[in-house]
């Protein structure tokens, strides 16, 4: 339950964000049979969620460059490909963090690359894309890749645990076991055109207005592009009876693997309070 100090809080932030009249969830919000909590096993694997939108944001192109060259240096297995340095995405602080993020998400668990004196780990999260130490990924794998990434962007580095399922996903922990009994939502990062440019989909599983006290809209928007403004071009959708399919936490949406993360309770509010830079009360 969410207090009246906290909410009157809430209402002021949301006056100040430009987001008045934008209070009620979307009328087709509601669950539908077919993505409505189903009781059984959830499988997949933890993880921290953590990685700044903007330092995302700043460096998906030359990530998109790096995912097309083998990971590891061809000379030197236990170091990062010159390739991938020339992008220049290891040449600040925020690109280094999303090659942290990317080599968690994609890389084998017990992999570890070097650059300049900082260490890169593998984490296993992914099941599709292991092959990136020696070879660049197909368009799909890249895909798998940045749907992983976006589910650990935390625009005020408040990192809360988090359990990733789906087709794409490695591990076979239980979400249930682990404590994650709220689905927060369904990500899928699509690359379009030859440019490959990303197109970023979010599919709510969680009313936040009615168990954190938050504005839907403005809170998943914020959570991709870092602000309330949509600056990346995420869209929000509630069409998930018709675009998703699954069941358990593993779902395929318009046709692809798509990636699910649940949440304790109170951390899933502590994330999308802290999308508003407003601690909890």
């Amino acid at each position: 339950m969410v207090s009246f100090r906290l909410l009157t809080v809430l209402g002021v932030a949301c006056a100040l964000a430009g987001c008045v009249g934008a209070a009620e969830d979307p009328a087709d919000f509601g669950e539908s049979p077919a993505l409505a909590p189903q009781g059984g096993p959830t499988n997949g694997s933890g993880g921290m969620n953590g990685l700044n939108p903007v330092d995302y944001h700043a460096n998906v192109a030359a990530l998109l460059s790096s995912l097309n060259v083998a990971a590891a240096n061809p000379m030197n297995p236990s170091a990062v490909n010159p390739a991938i340095e020339a992008t220049g995405l290891l040449d600040t602080s925020g690109g280094r963090d999303v090659f942290e993020y990317v080599a968690r998400c994609t890389l084998p668990a017990g992999t570890q690359l070097t650059s300049a004196g900082r260490i890169y780990a593998g984490g296993g999260i992914l099941r599709t894309t292991g092959a990136w130490l020696t070879a660049g990924l197909t368009t799909s794998q890249k895909e798998d890749a940045l749907t992983c990434m976006v589910t650990h962007l935390n625009a005020f580095s408040a990192h809360v645990p988090i359990f990733l399922s789906g087709p794409s996903i490695a591990g076979t922990e239980s979400a249930e076991r682990r404590g994650f009994t709220i689905e927060e939502a369904i990500w899928q990062v699509k690359l379009e055109g030859p440019s490959q440019t990303p197109i970023y989909y979010a599919w709510p599983r969680v009313d936040l207005l009615d168990t954190c006290g938050l504005v839907t809209s403005l809170t998943w928007v914020s959570r991709i592009c870092g602000t309330s403004l949509n600056t990346c071009g995420v869209q929000v959708r509630y069409d998930r009876a018709t675009a998703c399919a699954g069941a358990d936490g593993i779902f395929t949406c318009n046709g692809k693997p798509a990636i699910q993360t649940s949440l304790d309770e109170s951390d899933l509010c502590i994330l999308h309070l802290n999308v508003l830079g407003i601690g909890l009360l």
